[in-house]
């Protein structure tokens, strides 16, 4: 059925109003919702800034640990480093102050043995003998030491000779001084009043197997009887 519409301006007045009536509430309700809604936005943004300044601020407080944290592992690998260093110079240190210490204690116990009080008799004795191997091949170093008795006064002057008898491609050999000495031989006298330590370097022939040192002192002075004394090399050879 067709719907008719009344053609008269009274009719289509009455109509345009209800129609204008019905639509100032929709627009109404529409500003309500786009107010409502433009102050979500405007809060939404806001917050949106703040937040991005919390997460700037934090950015940096964090960028600044980080920074210190850096510095301290800076303070932390140069201590070790320190550290290592001065426990190697430390470890150096011990080091050389023990080899000091053992060589004094060398000596000691060298010059206690020279003036020990069974070593106190009468006359020239041998007071000691020692051969130290060095790091040459074949060479060694001897000391020789010789005193006389607390109660002389007189200088004691003379010589002395070392041998050494070993065996050689199957023979014994004694070989002397002047053909193992490394020294000048014009220094194989001795001369003191209460005791000398007499230092020499000798090399064994390559091959030559040594046994036995013997040791010749003769003194100047006729009254004074010549001191021979002999001593198996194990016995006196020290190995470094």
């Amino acid at each position: 059925m067709i719907r008719h519409e009344c053609p008269h301006p009274y009719h289509q007045t009455r109509r345009r109003r209800a129609i204008e009536n019905s639509i100032w509430p929709a627009v109404l309700v529409l500003l309500v919702l786009f107010f409502f809604l433009g102050r979500f936005s405007v809060r939404s943004v806001t917050e949106y800034q703040a937040e991005n300044q919390r997460l700037d601020a934090s950015l940096i407080e964090m960028a600044q640990k980080n920074k210190e944290l850096l510095k301290q592992m800076d303070i932390v690998e140069s201590s070790k480093i320190i550290d290592e260093q001065a426990r190697n110079k430390s470890r150096r240190a011990l080091t050389e102050l023990h080899d000091k210490i053992s060589d004094l204690k060398q000596q000691l116990a060298f010059y206690q043995r020279v003036v020990a009080p069974e070593t106190l008799v009468k006359g020239l004795y041998i007071n000691g003998f020692e051969v130290k191997a060095l790091d040459r091949a074949s060479a060694y170093e001897y000391q020789l030491v010789l005193a006389q008795g607390a109660s002389q006064k007189k200088v004691m002057k003379g010589r002395y000779a070392l041998s050494v008898t070993g065996e050689l491609r199957g023979e014994e050999k004694t070989l002397s001084l002047k053909e193992l000495s490394m020294d000048d031989l014009s220094n194989n006298n001795y001369s003191f009043r209460y005791y000398e330590l007499l230092v020499g370097e000798i090399r064994l022939p390559d091959g030559f197997l040594p046994k036995k040192a013997t040791i010749i002192i003769k003194p100047s002075n006729k009254e004074n009887k010549t001191i021979q004394q002999s001593w198996s090399w194990s016995e006196v050879v020290l190995i470094q």
